[in-house]
């Protein structure tokens, strides 16, 4: 009798407490740092900037008679004021984020302007806080005091929308289809 009064007690607070590890293991899977909606972002802005947007780049496999081209040196970076211009040249709204790498918050901000421009079909530039010889004209042009801080230009360059700190996607968004 008191072995079935053991089972009567035992038996539902183990369906339970397995019933509990399943649900708590449902949920920390679901906030895994890896399959979060800015890593989508970021990995069909990637395959996007492989793409050519004017015309596809016909591949030659050398052969005896031509000479097989060296590697490309990789993308040395040029001052930011031409960055601009060539992304308003192929996009006629452009996003400019001014970030610090060093910092995790501007991290955040950085998916999040990158995913708002993909967004509104907008072409996105960064701009390195730390590297002063590139941003120094862009930032005093501008009054850029600090980071992250978001402009959003049209052709011109003019000066559409000004956005200081944290902004998530849709507020970027909002600022490219109001320029």
């Amino acid at each position: 009798m008191a072995s079935q009064l053991r089972l009567q007690v035992l038996a539902p607070i183990a369906i339970v407490a397995v019933l509990g590890l399943a649900v708590s293991a449902f949920v920390m899977s679901r906030n895994q740092p890896g399959g979060t909606d800015a890593d989508a972002v970021a990995a069909r802005i990637a395959a996007k900037e492989h793409q050519s947007p004017t015309k596809p780049k016909p591949k030659a496999e050398p052969t005896a008679t031509t000479p097989a081209t060296p590697p490309k040196p990789p993308h040395k970076s040029h001052p930011q004021g031409s960055s601009l211009k060539v992304a308003l040249a192929h996009h006629p709204v452009v996003v400019v984020l001014f970030y610090s790498p060093n910092a995790s918050y501007d991290a955040i901000a950085t998916r999040e302007a990158r995913a708002g421009a993909l967004a509104a079909n907008a072409g996105f530039v960064t701009v390195n806080v730390l590297k002063n010889s590139q941003v120094a004209k862009l930032a005093a042009q501008y009054g850029v005091l600090e980071s992250p801080t978001v402009l959003v230009f049209s052709r011109g360059p003019k000066l559409r929308a000004r956005l200081e700190g944290y902004n998530d996607r849709t507020t970027i968004v909002q600022a490219i289809e109001n320029a």
